[in-house]
């Protein structure tokens, strides 16, 4: 019996860790012109769900997942209630993100574009059924078609690498120079913009943006993903005014270190030392 029960742990933690392997597909201009406020639970959410579009689906695509296996795949333990996840799904059907557009005069605009068109939520199978908005589509359905007949680039990342982040800004930042970070070891940001395109320009003066946003973000990106990050800052006069990222992709090693850095973070605590040894075993 011992030992079955330790074989069904052992494939239940494959396959969580085999989703949380998924990649996230997203659309640079996505992820350098848009502006939105959400909270981890609500990032987590449309991360996981982009996760299971397929190169073959529509605008139209319902997705369905349970909701066991997204807390699971999270690292969620015990902490949201199927209330909750109304809750999150309520606020996340009410809110618009904004991205800057071009006219046909080559004015700037701001267009307002909402997440979903359809949530829905069955208590009695614990399940959520979700169909993007389709002005979402363009930015996460056949970006390979597009970046061959438009040039438009588009960014990948494994999932795993965002879930153990306890700051928003730690996803966002991370998303942001991941799209910059493919033809280039550096990219700069005049400091109000960047504070313009995270959404946290609550935050006026410059300690109180590295204390809280900017710091913690960096350690996160460190500690878990595939990028390496440093910055230096500019000043104009007695302000800063500029912050230079230093990009460098880690090496096979040190991938595999930040994963296993993430498993820890996001399983961890609900692992027995008996299955975390025979995972071991099995992954020599």
């Amino acid at each position: 019996m011992a030992n079955k029960i330790l074989k069904q742990s052992i494939n239940k933690i494959e396959k969580i860790e085999k989703e949380r392997e998924m990649k996230v597909y997203k659309a640079d201009e996505l992820l350098q012109k848009a502006r939105f406020t959400l909270t981890l639970t609500e990032q987590r959410l449309i991360l996981y769900a982009i996760t299971k579009i397929k190169p073959t689906d529509t605008a139209f695509t319902e997705y369905e997942f349970n909701l066991k296996d997204f807390y699971s795949v999270c690292g969620i333990s015990g902490k949201e209630s199927y209330t909750e996840i109304k809750k999150q799904c309520i606020s996340l059907k009410s809110k618009a993100w904004w991205i800057t557009v071009l006219d046909e005069n080559g004015s700037e605009w701001e267009s307002a574009v909402t997440w979903f068109n359809t949530l829905r939520t069955n208590k009695k199978s614990g399940k959520i059924r979700i169909k993007f908005h389709e002005d979402m589509m363009p930015y996460l359905l056949e970006l390979s078609k597009q970046y061959g007949e438009t040039g438009s680039y588009f960014t990948s990342y494994d999932l795993k690498y965002i879930l153990p982040m306890k700051s928003t800004y730690s996803i966002r930042i991370y998303e942001l120079l991941k799209s910059y970070q493919k033809n280039n070891k550096s990219w700069w940001f005049k400091l109000d913009k960047l504070k313009h395109i995270l959404n946290c320009e609550n935050y006026k003066r410059y300690p109180d943006f590295r204390r809280f946003v900017l710091e913690p973000a960096i350690k996160e990106i460190n500690k878990f993903t595939d990028l390496s990050i440093e910055y230096s800052t500019v000043k104009d006069g007695n302000k800063i005014d500029e912050i230079t990222f230093m990009m460098n992709e880690k090496d096979y090693l040190e991938k595999m270190k930040a994963k296993s850095l993430c498993s820890d973070e996001l399983n961890g605590f609900n692992l027995t030392d008996k299955v975390l040894e025979e995972l071991s075993k099995q992954n020599q």
